[in-house]
């Protein structure tokens, strides 16, 4: 197969890596123009990739996999490109910034026959599918809530460049807490089901000096489970990732940086549970290419498709509006 890879920022080099450990050798890349950073020089110095600095030209070499890793704001655009070039793709979380072009993407891809897989990773960290699993059984009786906590440090993410530049801090690349760290809420709809309405405090702190959202309270109303809660922040030093699961025969509580999942029943009694192989953390990302070039040979559509990617989109846009208005909305 052919891939294309479209951005060289750190998710993209991750994914040119990892296409290399599957055996894959026809990788070419898309990238702007603007001066590098010393990772993209290292990248650069060390892979010497096929580079365009055009899409329209990276595109007529018939890639037959796109990766789209370039800023949100630009997701919609780039995905169309590659559809009607006709390529599969993977598009990076989340799927856009805004509803505009996505029903015209899914509608493209749809007709055209091809896959659109969104990269929402932590469905395949191993204690989460085991998470999934208990969920699904019905082990934990009746639901009545779960609380999912998200919060790092957003200058402590690339320290050799200026936070304030990159993507997840400027609205007009489509940034913000909500959207740059909306796995949990795709979590949440994997585990429950999309929400039926949401109420939300979403607020810039002032304390990054950036544009955008930084800090979130976000409360859903599932069928599956009546009060889910997401805190989402850029602040958190340390890093804090975790959930609880609340349920009549008991709790589930995941916490990512321990890499730990405790089953505890409504009597107390603990088990711990284990991933059957020691996690690293390219593991999940190893996981998702697999799955897209799965998907793609047998003509699947993915789990994480564009229409998964579109409902985690109007979660993520709902909770901004419910804050701006200040009170619940139907999703």
């Amino acid at each position: 197969m052919k891939f294309l890879i479209v951005g060289t920022g750190s998710i993209g080099r991750r994914h040119f890596k990892n296409i290399l450990s599957l055996g894959g050798h026809h990788v070419a890349v898309v990238r702007s123009k603007r001066n590098m950073d010393a990772p993209q020089r290292e990248f650069f110095a060390k892979y010497r990739p096929q580079v365009f600095y055009n899409l329209k030209a990276a595109l007529a070499k018939k890639p037959d996999a796109v990766l789209v890793c370039n800023p949100t704001s630009l997701h919609v655009s780039t995905a169309r490109a590659a559809i009607r070039a006709d390529a599969h793709v993977f598009v990076e979380k989340p799927i856009s910034h805004t509803q505009a072009g996505i029903d015209a993407l899914l509608r493209e891809a749809r007709e055209r026959k091809k896959i659109i897989y969104v990269g929402y990773h932590f469905r395949h960290h191993p204690l989460l599918k085991i998470a999934k699993r208990i969920l699904d059984s019905g082990k934990l009786g009746r639901l009545h809530a779960a609380r999912f906590v998200t919060g790092e440090y957003l200058p402590g993410w690339h320290p050799w460049e200026n936070h304030r530049m990159g993507y997840a801090a400027r609205s007009d690349l489509g940034g913000g807490v909500v959207l740059t760290q909306s796995h949990d809420l795709d979590l949440i709809q994997w585990f429950f089901g999309k929400p039926k309405r949401v109420t939300a405090v979403v607020r810039n702190s002032g304390i990054l000096g950036i544009d955008t959202d930084d800090n979130a309270v976000i409360m859903f109303a599932t069928k599956a489970c009546p009060l889910v809660t997401s805190h989402l922040d850029y602040l958190a030093k340390p890093p804090v990732k975790q959930f609880i699961i609340s349920g009549s025969r008991g709790n589930l509580e995941w916490d990512y940086h321990r890499n730990t999942l405790r089953a505890v029943s409504e009597k107390g009694a603990i088990q711990s549970i284990k991933p059957s192989h020691r996690f690293e953390r390219n593991q999940m990302y190893i996981a998702e290419l697999k799955d897209f070039i799965q998907c793609i040979r047998r003509g699947v559509q993915p789990a994480s498709d564009g229409y998964s990617g579109r409902s985690v989109l109007e979660m993520a846009l709902g909770a901004k509006e419910a804050s701006r208005k200040g009170c619940a909305v139907n999703l």
